[in-house]
């Protein structure tokens, strides 16, 4: 008998992959394809119940490729024996209550558990704050004003970050902030300077990355560490954020800009809490304002004492 399998290559960024495995694992569920994979991050990643297996050539035999959003192509699966999954949108009502048992199945390396366990217990009896900022190919288009809506990957400026931080500083003065950046927490000099910081200590062992995308701290150990954050200071539209905040650890508060154009003489941040719902509610509060709630007091945030890691 021939074997079905359903692959994920290699066709964008680790988070992105991560959240079209809740397709995979419902075609498998629905048609019996092998759900397969084969990431340059499965040396700190394993994903349960998926197998290590590249496409080869007879994964391109009889092949379907499922590109945007699959919901009306689902139906053509039974014909074919190799599923390419190029997308991590498809019909919502079935993708629902597979999100976060999908998000379960992902386990980190142990000694990466160990690096985040062990520098979050430093500051464990501190009020904690995580933050996401994401650069690379996601374009700064003005160091004056931010519109979500201006630009397909927009990235937030510098400003808004520090509003936001220091609005949390002056509500509780002994916050302190881990930061996952594009790049180099060196490279933000401001934040440095005003705020108690701190980064994961797990280099990034990945070269393949484009020039100003590349990362010096471990993605997929700082995707973990951002999940422990009950609280996180977010990048808009960008799906590292969304999954750490929405499918890992526990429910967590993004903060982020809102979804009309604000400037640096008058900025403004939202909360949204999305926790267990997938890209397309993400995308819609980003791009549209919804479920975004407008924040002019950071007393009313969910801001705790240390990390949560009992999860991981």
């Amino acid at each position: 008998m021939v074997k079905k399998r359903v692959f994920i290559t290699e066709y964008v960024g680790l988070s992105t992959r991560l959240e079209a495995l809740a397709i995979a694992f419902m075609i498998s569920d629905q048609f019996g394809h092998e759900v397969c994979i084969d990431w340059r991050e499965l040396d700190a990643l394993s994903v349960q119940g998926a197998r290590i297996r590249s496409r080869g050539l007879l994964g391109r035999l009889n092949s379907l490729k499922l590109l945007g959003d699959s919901s009306d192509t689902l139906d053509r699966i039974p014909q074919y024996t190799n599923i390419n999954l190029r997308t991590h949108a498809g019909p919502r009502q079935l993708l629902q209550s597979y999100y976060l048992p999908t998000a379960q199945r992902v386990k980190l390396r142990t000694d990466l558990v160990a690096t985040i366990r062990d520098t979050f217990a430093r500051y464990a009896q501190r009020p904690l704050v995580g933050v996401h900022i994401r650069r690379g190919d996601f374009a700064l288009t003005s160091q004056q004003e931010f519109d979500v809506n201006a630009h397909v990957w927009p990235a937030v400026p510098d400003w808004w970050y520090e509003h936001v931080m220091a609005q949390i500083q002056r509500v509780i003065p002994d916050v302190v902030f881990f930061v996952s950046c594009s790049g180099s927490l060196d490279e933000f000099a401001n934040l440095q300077k005003n705020f108690d910081v701190f980064d994961l200590p797990a280099s990034s062992p990945y070269g393949y990355k484009k020039e100003g995308h590349h990362s010096l701290r471990h993605p997929a150990a700082d995707l973990f560490a951002l999940g422990c954050c009950k609280t996180l200071i977010g990048s808009t539209c960008s799906t590292f954020t969304h999954y750490a905040a929405n499918m890992l650890g526990e429910p967590t508060t993004v903060l982020l800009p809102p979804a009309h154009k604000i400037c640096h003489e008058q900025p403004e941040f939202c909360k949204l809490d999305l926790y267990g719902r997938g890209a397309f509610d993400w995308y819609a509060a980003c791009r549209t304002g919804q479920g975004l709630q407008p924040v002019t007091d950071a007393n009313i945030l969910p801001v705790g004492l240390g990390a949560n890691v009992d999860w991981m």
